[in-house]
């Protein structure tokens, strides 16, 4: 390299060192790409468009700036914007007299953070116009805006809401209150007090929560305000001088109100290992404040009193009060308020997470359930009414006599529906009498969080509260929703369905919230917790994991042996495990139908446990048990970590629970529960928090039921969240269920011309949302796709969404390392990917501003995700986020209100694959210190459909150790002597479980505990202990074929570390394994045909023939046609029955012929607002009859000589749900009934006129030019369609009409298995020299996907048969081919990419990159020339006559382009038969 040449590389190695140095220009010998690389400008610089440095334009409030785009970073002084030249709300732009830019304190009222209340702010003329926070009026904000009181020119008050406990007169919303004092001015509702708190003289009752006063019943008119017990005459009060009283005590309840927020914000601090002195400390001084005051005033006011509620009783009979003593009261009151502020400020500064906001959001979520439970008794009241009103419908039998059959059945379905809704109904109302307490309980909470009057007690009930909900849901509702299924199957009653779906999305939320709950629970020696078991006990069979923290406070509760918790049968017999204090030791309890196994942690004494919390852990893999314990440091970053480990005794390694019988105690049992004798102990002393099962994370408020528990008395301990290392930096864990989601981001940062999002994310999974934004039809996406970052967003744009997507490596970040993502929206140029900091990937775009003001993260609810089929297939994130910021401003996940079912910290478990699946042709390697011929000992899950599979390989020299299935059964190999199972049917498609061990003296296998096998192992001498080579799942030069499967929780004893999970992830080789969860394997593939001895030399023979094409005459060949392998998804996807689908372009429809015209109906389901649902006419089209969709609603309409029949329904019948309808032509009458209960008509004048319309009759929409040419097609489905009643089944005809498929759906164009194609307008030409790229998704393993007819000997087409792709041509001369059969099956349901490329005789197919070519024989004089174009399929006498297969393609097919042209099949020359263009079934 000359000197010249190195120049630019090492200025950019020393402007990276030393970041202050600005390199020059590259010499003029490089090239622009390697200017580009070398060229770093220095701080304080950006480089632009035109490849120079220059300085940052942040007007001299930030030294840095964004390399890239030069925004500015980190704006000082009161300033923010994309170069520093805003100012911040409540400041005000100002030029000093040096002419800088300033942004100063907007003096609205005072020029002071303190008593600055403005929004914003502005001076123009001299004059200062301030616009107001929320509450404030006047033109500088110096007075309170009506609703609001206080004194915003007093240093230090500002303005709060008028309180007077929503018993205010609503005719005086604008005098709600003094606006000085914030006494109530207008009580009514027989209120009075400064709030309205009490109800007035004369009545009684609760005035703040039941809303009551009544009048009193009593001669002398005056009774208890409370209970309305009759009061004597000389309790009579003046009530000038109770006004004063009543002030009083008033402030009074406002210092207890201060007060009661100490105690709530002392539940939240989590300062570590300073937490219990504080804790100590901050409720000692709240109890002193409030004796101190409660006396004070007690001796102001009626010295001889003793307590604050005798004060609230006697103040009624005070006649007389000193004004000059209220005074001094109220001083009094303010310096301790002053005193609770500081005590409040200083909590505060101890960090909180969120226990009380925890309850809050459960309880929010059980609020929103008791609401939908409403609306699900109210739908069981509209069946009864629909019922009832089908009576009336019975009427219309003397109407027309056509319509008794069609009613008769109505009537009948309907008498059913009558009868389930009334069992709906009684269960329905069980429910809610069940979740009235709670839902009265949120009510009266929220109403005292509104009036501040809340304590800690009322935080701690709710939790419980909501804890108890979770156990009432599970119970009631699934009844509910079983009685309410039945009336979704009989009669369609659209909201029946959506509250279903919603009530079961909540209750999934409600669990998920409950589980999540991160706190304690004290428990006082006699309480305990039967905490909700795993729901599915199978998981637990091989590998059961508890993680826990445990707090035991030595000095104030002496160790003794006590219960910690049992996970096992309810009778205390069978297979279980435990955990137990027992001489001071933790002690780790588990049995696998033996004996039990005790693993005591002698290491650590409980009595030495310092009084925090600390980190528990144990683990049982097969017969192995180990527990860990994790001491925080009290005064560094430090860990003490303690383990111990232990195994059962024989042969037996799975934990066999009944998931009936299965429960789930902390901290005790109830008196009819029976513990096995080992755990028999006194129940625990201390505080618990539960933190995982199995890598889930579960919860003590999650909860069965609770046994003595007093929240109250016992509060939880507050736990210092990042005590641990895995938690010192604040993460988020998001398990793919739940998702976080941030209202109105612009409270923190304001959309600008640009726009960016930065997330840092830590994940193994393959697909995930990373941030997703909807606003109708707009929206814009961050997904992760196979692994890879992908954009795709669309704002109105005219070419439709926009997609950012590549496999460069920087775009895969699944690597179970964080990487920084950043979005750079650009209004006017382009958006911008950047990974770790590094500009990967930018497209230009239109100008279109960003139209959202939410967005979510990590996931979305499906009623977002269902409502654009983009978004249909998404799914949610598995990892960790470790920060999000919407333009470099924070948002914590935790603390916004939308955030559901995720929680804090970032467990390294998480990203561990125990998982992985082998397709055959894949395996993992790895190396590790074996010894497996000599003493060894491995276990593993396998699951798989295939009869024959390696699973575990190892080789030294010559000598093979190896674990296969063969025929079904489980083979040990060990140098030639075989181990084998007694069962042979171990691939049932069921999880099993293995354990092969050498030793000394045997050989030994073992399948589920139960299949045992030994054989006697032959002397030899010992191995070396070395690092060897093994491998999983196949390998790459054994004899046996791969398996095909998953593999599970896989454990080898490595003589270099124990026992434990394997973690795929760090294997060192992979080859096409997924290490993902395991997919459901289809049934395995049927012998297409038995081989003779000479079919391999046959086909040898034979081998330039393509795929398929030998012997087609054969009765081999024939038989090979019907029996293929079946694919992943079915070829028949869920369908509505007698339903078809029509849609996605303009003349999708079913013609009928000889059919006469007379009374028809049908049932209607679709979401379009326009489109053409049935047409009839005569050739001239004079006369004609139509229904068709106008803005959602239906009309109905046909002519009768000059005039015109019309009716047009009022309501919208678009809403996605199934409408009946009869549309009936009677002379000059024309009547449409929808649903049986909407009966309208309409009449033109005169006689009866002539009117007969052709034999042919249009569903769906119309052929091109009908209609006089502006009727388009419905998008929808319709099903049932009769003639008085009877099917119709004479369809002629159909073009671009499917089966109303179910379930999700996803872009594409789907061909279904009635057969269809499509036929492509003149303006792609696939001639001689073309590109073609699509992407298919196979439901039948043979089809044709494309075919050119030019001439009687020229054409090409493309099939798939077998599992190949076949490119056959024949370009005039003779006929040739190429084909590939890709590594990854066709049929495996994922989507595969085929491109072809024709030049003339050359023909290249490449198939998920494997490629195959053929070079033909050239044509001297060929020419070009345009033809039709028939994708999915071709008419029968278009094929040619050697091809395979004929039949035409099933399945879904995307993204088609022709010589790097989008091919649209919505403006297709033709949709013939059962293609659905638009929409394909997802599944």
């Amino acid at each position: 390299m000359s000197a010249t040449r190195a120049l630019p590389c090492l200025c950019l190695l020393f402007s990276i060192i030393l970041s202050g140095i600005v390199c020059p220009a590259a010499p003029n010998g490089l090239d622009l790409e390697q200017r580009s690389v070398v060229k770093v400008c220095a701080k304080g610089y950006f480089l632009s468009n035109q490849n120079k440095c220059l300085p940052c334009n942040c007007k001299g409030h930030s030294e840095t700036c964004e390399e890239i785009t030069g925004i500015c970073t980190s704006c000082q002084d009161h300033t923010t914007g994309d170069f520093c030249e805003i100012c911040e709300d409540g400041y005000m732009p100002d030029v000093n007299t040096f002419g800088q830019h300033s942004c100063r304190p907007c003096a609205c009222p005072l020029s002071i953070p303190s008593n600055n209340f403005a929004q914003h702010c502005d001076r123009s003329s001299n004059i200062l116009r301030c616009k107001c926070q929320e509450g404030y009026a006047g033109h500088y904000c110096e007075r309170c805006a009506p609703g609001f009181y206080g004194n915003p020119m007093v240093i230090g008050d500002s303005c709060k809401r008028c309180d007077c406990n929503g018993n205010s007169d609503p005719n005086h919303i604008f005098n709600e209150c003094h606006n000085v004092t914030g006494f109530c001015q207008n009580c009514w509702g027989d209120t009075a007090g400064a709030n309205c708190e009490r109800c007035a003289p004369g009545f009684y009752g609760d005035a703040i929560s039941a809303k009551n006063c009544r009048e009193c019943d009593c001669a002398s008119g005056h009774c208890d305000m409370h209970t309305g017990e009759c009061l004597p005459e000389a309790t009579m009060v003046n009530l000038c001088c109770d006004e004063c009283i009543w002030h009083l005590i008033g402030d009074l309840r406002l210092s207890n109100k201060t007060l009661d927020q100490v105690k709530v914000s002392v539940l939240n601090i989590s300062t570590g290992a300073a937490a219990n002195d504080r804790l100590k400390y901050y409720n000692y001084t709240a109890h002193r404040l409030q004796v101190e005051h409660s006396l004070y005033l007690l001796t102001l006011i009626y010295p001889g009193m003793g307590s604050v509620s005798l004060l609230q009783e006697k103040t009624e009979a005070l006649s007389l009060a000193d004004r000059d003593l209220v005074q001094r009261a109220q001083d009094h009151a303010k310096d301790l308020q002053s005193q609770a502020d500081e005590l409040e400020y200083d909590l505060k500064r101890s960090d909180a997470n969120g226990f009380v906001q925890k309850a809050l959001d459960a309880a929010n979520v059980y609020n929103n359930i008791v609401q939908y439970i409403e609306e699900a008794n109210i739908t069981g009241l509209t069946t009864l009414d629909l019922a009832t009103r089908a009576e009336d419908v019975g009427c219309l039998k003397c109407a027309a006599v056509s319509y008794i059959q069609y009613l008769g059945r109505t009537t009948k379905r309907l008498e059913l529906t009558n009868e389930v809704a009334e069992g709906t109904l009684n269960r329905s109302v069980e429910v809610l009498q069940t979740i009235t307490p709670i839902h009265e309980k949120v009510e009266e909470w929220a109403t005292n969080m509104k009036n501040q009057d809340y304590s800690a007690a009322a935080f701690d009930r709710a939790v419980v509260s909501a804890g108890e909900a979770v156990e009432n849901l599970s119970e009631l509702v699934p009844e509910l929703l079983d009685k309410l299924r039945v009336i979704e199957e009989k009669k369609p009653v659209n909201n029946v369905t959506t509250n279903i779906m919603r009530i079961r999305e909540l209750i999934a939320q409600a669990r998920s919230v409950a589980k999540k709950v991160q706190v304690s629970m004290k428990f006082n020696g006699q309480s305990s917790v039967e905490v909700q078991p795993h729901i599915n006990v199978a998981d637990l069979k091989t590998v059961t994991t508890i993680s826990l923290f445990i707090r035991v406070d030595p000095d104030k509760d002496p160790i003794e042996d006590r219960f910690i918790f049992y996970l096992g049968d309810r009778n205390g017999k069978k297979d279980y495990m435990g955990l137990a204090i027992k001489n001071d030791n933790l002690v780790y309890i588990y049995n696998l139908g033996g004996e039990d196994v005790e693993i005591p942690l002698g290491s650590k004494p409980v009595s030495q446990w310092p009084p925090v919390f600390n980190l528990i852990k144990v683990e049982r893999l097969g017969r192995h048990g180990k527990v860990f314990l994790t001491v925080p440091s009290q005064t560094s970053t430090d860990e003490q970590k303690f383990i111990q480990k232990g195994e059962a005794i024989g042969t037996d390694s799975l934990f066999n629970l009944d998931p009936e019988d299965t429960v789930f105690f902390v901290g005790g049992v109830p008196a009819d529960v029976r513990l096995p004798p080992a755990l028999s102990l006194a129940p625990f002393v201390g505080c618990i928090e539960l933190a995982s099962l199995n890598n889930d994370v579960i919860s003590l408020y999650n909860f069965k039921q609770t046994h003595m528990m007093d929240v109250v008395a016992s509060t939880p301990c507050p736990r210092y969240k990042l005590a641990f290392s895995q938690s010192r930096i604040a993460s988020y864990l998001f398990d793919g269920t739940g998702y976080a989601l941030i209202n109105n981001m612009e409270r923190r940062g304001k959309f600008g011309i640009v726009t960016r999002f930065d997330i840092a994310v830590r994940t193994v999974a393959n697909n995930g949302i990373l941030l997703l934004m909807v606003t109708g039809d707009n929206f814009f996406l961050l997904e992760l796709k196979n692994g890879f970052l992908r954009l795709m967003y669309d704002f109105g744009f005219s070419g439709g969404p926009i997609v950012m997507e590549s496999n460069l490596p920087k775009l895969q970040i699944n690597d179970a390392r964080y990487h920084e993502v950043s979005v750079i929206y650009h209004y006017s140029k382009k958006i911008i990917l950047l990974v770790d900091k590094s500009h990967v990937k930018s497209m230009e775009n239109e100008k279109k501003t960003l139209p959202f003001s939410d967005i979510y993260i990590g996931g979305a609810p499906s009623r977002i995700l269902l409502s654009r089929p983009e978004l249909s297939s998404l799914m949610g994130l598995k990892g960790c986020v470790k920060g999000f910021q919407f333009q470099k401003k924070d948002f914590n996940l935790l603390e916004e209100p939308g955030t559901i079912g995720i929680s804090s910290g970032c467990p390294e478990e998480s990203f561990m694959s125990r998982k992985a699946y082998f397709t055959g042709e894949s395996y993992l390697g790895s190396a590790a210190k074996i010894s497996p011929f000599d003493a060894f000992e491995g276990g593993l899950n396998f699951r798989t459909l295939q009869p024959t599979g390696l699973l575990f390989y190892h080789i030294e020299g010559s000598d093979e150790f190896t674990i296969a299935l063969e025929n079904g059964a489980v083979v040990l190999n060990s140098r030639g002597t075989r181990v084998k199972s007694h069962k042979k049917q171990y691939n049932d498609g069921m999880t099993h479980f293995l354990v092969a061990s050498v030793n000394n003296n045997k050989y030994e296998l073992v399948v589920d505990d139960k299949d045992k096998h030994e054989k006697k192992r032959p002397s030899s001498a010992a191995s070396a202990s070395t690092v060897r080579s093994f491998y999983l799942g196949g390998s790459p030069s054994s004899s046996i074929k791969n398996f095909t499967g998953c593999i599970s929780y896989a454990y080898i004893s490595r003589q270099d570390r124990d026992i434990e999970p394997e973690d795929f992830q760090k294997y060192t080789e992979n080859v096409q394994t997924s290490l993902q969860d395991c997919p459901v394997e289809r049934p395995p593939a049927a012998l297409l045909s038995k081989h003779s001895k000479n079919s391999a030399k046959t086909k040898q023979n034979k081998s330039n023939q393509p795929q398929g094409m030998l012997g087609l005459n054969s009765d081999d060949q024939e038989s090979g046609e019907t029996e293929e392998t079946p694919c992943y998804l079915s070829a028949r996807p869920h369908a509505t029955r007698h339903a078809h689908h029509y849609g996605g372009i303009a003349n999708s429809r079913q013609e009928y012929t000889d059919i006469p015209e007379s009374h028809f109906s049908l049932s209607l389901k679709t979401q379009s607002s326009f489109g053409l649902i049935f047409y009839a006419s005569d050739e001239a089209e004079d006369n004609y009859m139509a229904l068709f969709l106008s803005h959602g609603k239906l009309v109905y309409t046909f002519n009768l000589g000059q005039q015109q029949v019309k009716v047009k329904s009022p309501e919208k019948y678009n809403d996605g749900t199934w409408h009946n309808v009869i549309f009936i032509r009677d002379g000059n009458l024309g009547r449409l009934i929808i649903d049986g209960l909407t009966l309208l008509e309409d009449r033109a004048q005169g006689s009866n006129i002539s009117w007969h319309v052709s034999s042919i009759l249009y569903v769906g929409g119309v052929p091109p030019g009908r209609a006089q040419n502006s009727a388009y097609s419905f998008t929808g489905c319709v099903k049932n369609f009769q003639l008085n009643g009877q099917w119709l089944s004479s369809v002629s005809q159909a073009f671009g009409v499917t089966p109303c498929f179910e379930g999700l759906s996803e872009p594409g164009t789907y061909f279904s298995e009635e057969g269809g194609y499509v036929v492509l307008d003149d303006t792609y030409n696939i001639g001689r020299k073309f590109e073609l790229v699509v992407e298919v998704r196979p439901r039948v393993a043979s089809g044709v996907l494309l075919h050119v007819y030019t001439a009687a000997e020229e054409y090409l087409t493309m099939y798939i048969h077998q599992g190949a792709v076949v490119v056959l041509v024949n370009n005039g001369v003779r006929e040739f081919f190429t084909q590939v059969t890709p590594r990854l099956d066709l049929c495996d349901g994922s989507w595969h990419r085929i491109t072809v490329i024709r030049d003339a005789n050359v023909i290249q197919l490449d198939v998920d990159s494997d490629v195959n070519h053929v070079v033909g024989p050239l044509h001297p004089s060929a020419q070009s020339a345009r033809a039709p174009v028939f994708i999915g399929g071709a008419p029968e006498s278009l094929l040619p006559e050697g091809i395979a297969t004929r039949r035409a393609y099933t399945g879904c097919m995307r993204n088609l382009t022709v010589n790097e042209s989008q091919v649209a099949f919505s403006k297709a020359a033709l949709v013939s038969g059962a293609v659905s263009v638009g929409s394909c079934p997802a599944a």
